[in-house]
C-alpha cells in the first residue's frame, strides 16, 4: 500500500528538481510562484521582468508614420514634400537630382567633379579642393581686393605703396617726368640730343627706320640705306658714295670730279659753245691744239653780219642789230654808195670816216657827218 507522506513530514530544503515530477501539471493558481530575474531562455519569467522588455503602444516619432487603421498596424518612413529619400525596389535609398553635382558611387554618395580649363576642382582624403595653379583669367569675376594679394606681388611692392622711381638713363636718348606708380606720366618722349656724340662706321653702324611696307619699326645698316639710294652715275660700298666716271671724258682728282685730260672733243661741245672770251690769247695755235679741218663754222659763237641802212640827212650815228665784240671791232666795215670808208680810232672829219663803239650791249657806227639821204649805206662785220 502506498505510503502517503504530509506536508509536515517534509523537511525544508529537502526536496530538489530531481525528486520533481517535472512532466506534471500543477495549478498554482490559488498561490504564488516567485521565481528570479530569468538569465536564459529557459527561466520563468516574473511580470515585472515581462512588463519592462515590453513598452507602451507605439506611437509615430521624427520620420516615422504608424497607421493603426488595420491589424496589424503598419510602421512606415514619413516622407517629406521634396525629400532627398526615396525607395527603389522597396528599400530606403537616396533621391539623387540629375546635373546637380552629386551621385552614388559604389561606396556611397559621391561628388562629381568637371575637369576643365582654367579651375578645376579635385577631391581626396580631407576633402574638396581646387588644384593648385587651376584659376585662371577666366574664372575671376570683377577685381581682386588688395587684401587679397601678397606683398610683394608686384615690382617687389605691396599694392598701395609707390613703385620704386623710374627715370630716364643718362644719354638714354629719352626724356620724361620721373615716375612712380602715385600719379601718371604721359610725357615720355625721345630726346636725340640726350644720346651721347658716337663715331660713325659706316660699314657697319645702323639706324632706326620705319618699314613701311611692313609697317613696322626696325634696324638697318647704313651701308644698305646708302646701296638703296644710290641712283644713275652713282654707286656705294660698305656706305660710302662714289661717282661713276668712264675715265676718258671725266676723271677723279685729289680735288674732286674733273674733265680728263682729252676728254672733250667735237662730240662734247655743242654748237655755239666757245666764244671768244672763253679762249685765252695764243691759246689756239695750228699746229699744238687745233686739228686739220678741227673747227667748222657752226662751232664758232660768231659769223658775218651785214646791215643796210636808210640815210635821213640828218643822223651820223648808225647802230648795228648785233653786238660787236671789241675784238673785231676792226672787222665792221662801213660801205658809202658801194665805196669803203675809213674806219679811224676817234674823232672822224667828215661822212668819210668813222668810229666803232659799243655801250649797253649796242654797237654803233659814228661818222664825222650826217649821211646824206640820196646815199645807200651799208655795213658789214662779225658778230
Amino acid at each position: 500500500m502506498a505510503i502517503q507522506i504530509r506536508g509536515a513530514q517534509i523537511q525544508n530544503n529537502s526536496v530538489g528538481p530531481t525528486q520533481i515530477d517535472e512532466t506534471a501539471t500543477y495549478d498554482f493558481s490559488s498561490g504564488v510562484v516567485s521565481v528570479a530575474t530569468p538569465t536564459a531562455n529557459s527561466h520563468a519569467a516574473t511580470k515585472a521582468y515581462v512588463d519592462s522588455q515590453v513598452g507602451d503602444s507605439l506611437s509615430g516619432g521624427d520620420g516615422i508614420d504608424i497607421d493603426t487603421s488595420g491589424d496589424p498596424d503598419v510602421i512606415s518612413v514619413d516622407l517629406a514634400t521634396n525629400p532627398g529619400l526615396q525607395f527603389t525596389s522597396n528599400k530606403l535609398d537616396l533621391k539623387i537630382e540629375a546635373n546637380k553635382g552629386l551621385s552614388k558611387g559604389a561606396n556611397g554618395l559621391a561628388t562629381v567633379l568637371k575637369s576643365e580649363s582654367g579651375g578645376t576642382i579635385s577631391v581626396d582624403a580631407s576633402g574638396l579642393f581646387i588644384d593648385d595653379n587651376a584659376i585662371g583669367n577666366a574664372k575671376l569675376a570683377g577685381s581682386i581686393a588688395n587684401a587679397k594679394l601678397a606683398n610683394s606681388t608686384i615690382s617687389g611692392v605691396a599694392l598701395g605703396s609707390n613703385l620704386n622711381s623710374l627715370s630716364k638713363a643718362t644719354n638714354g636718348g629719352v626724356q620724361l617726368t620721373s615716375y612712380n606708380g602715385s600719379a601718371a606720366v604721359s610725357d615720355l618722349t625721345l630726346d636725340i640730343n640726350d644720346l651721347a656724340a658716337a663715331a660713325v662706321n659706316v660699314g657697319a653702324d645702323s639706324i632706326a627706320i620705319y618699314d613701311a611696307d611692313a609697317d613696322v619699326t626696325g634696324k638697318e645698316a647704313i651701308a644698305d640705306l646708302a646701296t638703296a639710294q644710290a641712283g644713275n652715275g652713282i654707286s656705294a660700298s660698305s656706305g660710302v658714295f662714289a661717282v661713276d666716271l668712264d675715265g676718258s671724258t671725266l676723271s677723279v682728282g685729289a680735288s674732286g670730279v674733273k674733265i680728263a685730260d682729252g676728254g672733250v672733243d667735237t662730240t662734247q661741245l655743242a654748237n655755239d659753245a666757245v666764244e671768244a672770251g672763253k679762249i685765252a690769247d695764243g691759246a689756239v695755235d695750228a699746229t699744238a691744239t687745233l686739228a686739220d679741218d678741227i673747227v667748222s663754222p657752226a662751232k664758232l659763237t660768231f659769223g658775218a653780219r651785214q646791215d643796210v641802212f636808210t640815210p635821213n640827212g640828218s643822223t651820223s650815228a648808225f647802230d648795228l642789230s648785233n653786238e660787236v665784240d671789241s675784238i673785231f671791232n676792226n672787222f665792221v666795215l662801213a660801205f658809202r654808195n658801194g665805196l669803203l670808208q675809213k674806219l679811224v680810232a676817234s674823232s672822224p672829219s667828215d661822212d668819210s670816216e668813222y668810229t666803232v663803239s659799243t655801250s649797253g650791249g649796242t654797237t654803233t657806227v659814228t661818222f664825222g657827218a650826217n649821211i646824206n639821204s640820196s646815199d645807200a649805206l651799208e655795213v658789214r662785220y662779225l658778230a
